[in-house]
């Protein structure tokens, strides 16, 4: 059961890593969290003959999985209460995702998996602790939310800044830009994408040239996780 727990999670983290090489909000804990727990639960459903130190084998009455569901679908209901979204960032998620996998190692507890419910306890404090830190030596894309307020008549033109980011080793992600104008000013909101190489320092360097060109009146850049 742990060696597929296991595999499971591997395979959770690499549509995992996805997301987040995308820079996208789920990331892969959230994705390991979630493939490691609906592995336990099913790996519990197909192992009966263990259930309750194997008193209730054959016994509808001790049958466990009459209320795993409505364990997991409860919990999800609160874990999902937790996860917040601030604008364009979304919080929470891999916490929610923690919340509702604790619950499996409670089910496996109960039915007397012991063994199992230790191993998926070590596998989800490997993926909170251990992945972010190996992630951060691969590959990936961070997204920086970005409003540009331009001076009273100046008229911008959005293949300018794709130009000046695009010099820069950014790109605007797509569908993202949004152009506002109040009368007497021109707005800019946007995603930018970051790659590897340049995500690091990515935000100081559009910082301090945008807060050297005349027609751009007031800025403000964030990081952001896109959903």
């Amino acid at each position: 059961m742990i060696a597929n727990m296991a595999l499971a999670l591997v395979l959770g983290w690499s549509v995992g890593y996805e997301r987040y090489f995308s820079g996208r909000a789920a990331g892969s804990q959230v994705y390991c969290l979630v493939c490691a727990t609906s592995c336990a639960v099913t790996l519990l459903a197909g192992h009966p003959s263990p259930w309750h130190g194997g008193f209730s084998s054959g016994t509808t009455a001790g049958d466990p999985t009459h209320v795993i569901g409505s364990v997991l679908s409860g919990i999800g209901f609160l874990g999902a209460g937790i996860i917040v979204q601030s604008g364009l960032n979304v919080r929470g998620l891999t916490t929610a995702a923690s919340i509702w996998g604790s619950s499996a190692i409670g089910i496996l507890v109960g039915v007397g998996f012991y063994v199992a419910a230790a191993g998926l306890t070590a596998l989800f404090i490997f993926s909170v602790a251990i992945v972010p830190h190996i992630e951060t030596r691969l590959p990936a894309r961070s997204a920086l939310a970005a409003t540009l307020r331009f001076r009273v008549d100046y008229k911008p033109r959005a293949d300018d800044l794709h130009l000046f980011l695009a010099q820069r080793g950014l790109s605007i992600a797509q569908d993202s830009l949004a152009i506002t104008h109040d009368g007497a000013r021109f707005q800019f909101q946007c995603l930018i994408i970051a790659d590897t190489a340049t995500r690091s320092n990515a935000m100081n360097r559009i910082a301090a040239e945008m807060a050297g060109m005349p027609e751009v009146e007031s800025f403000t850049i964030a990081h952001s996780s896109r959903a």
